[in-house]
């Protein structure tokens, strides 16, 4: 058999499959702000990372009640656990249930996977859908850090 560009480009793209992908879940949409005729949200979503390493979210593409939304997720999700990511969205101020759908895109774990992912030949990404449940405004979770961690609320120290 012989080997060609094509044979040298599907065996890694093929390798960057293994592993398991991350579960997406829309929780939850929280109303921040009313400008004019337009809605600011935070849309709340859970990540579980079910793999052995840490996963690294690269970006979120989706539609929210039929506006395209992309914002990036620079986040990293400890190995086996879950993380809620705060995302904006804004809408006419009259809509009242929405729905959302779209992808995450993320990179897979391994060296390999992040060579591949950083040369454009692999973009993993996983699907979403759902349809968040409406709450009060001023009931948005407290964002944790990027490493995971939860804020410090205290005053510093003087």
């Amino acid at each position: 058999m012989r080997v060609t560009v094509h044979h040298a480009l599907v065996v890694p793209a093929l390798l960057a499959a293994c592993g398991t992908a991350p579960k997406v879940k829309v929780i939850e949409a929280v109303p921040v702000a009313t400008i004019g005729a337009q809605q600011e949200w935070a849309l709340v979503v859970q990540v579980h990372n079910p793999n052995a390493t840490q996963l690294v979210l690269d970006n979120w593409v989706f539609n929210a009640d039929g506006r395209r939304i992309e914002w990036v997720a620079t986040r990293t999700v400890p190995p086996r656990e879950t993380v809620q990511e705060s995302l904006p969205v804004v809408l006419p101020a009259s809509v009242g249930a929405w729905t959302v759908s779209g992808e995450l895109f993320y990179v897979a774990p391994g060296r390999l996977n992040d060579i591949l992912f950083d040369s454009g030949f692999s973009r993993p990404s996983v699907p979403f859908a759902g349809e968040p449940a409406i709450k009060a405004a001023g009931s948005a979770p407290t964002p944790t850090a990027v490493d995971g961690t939860m804020p410090d609320l205290k005053p510093p120290v003087r």
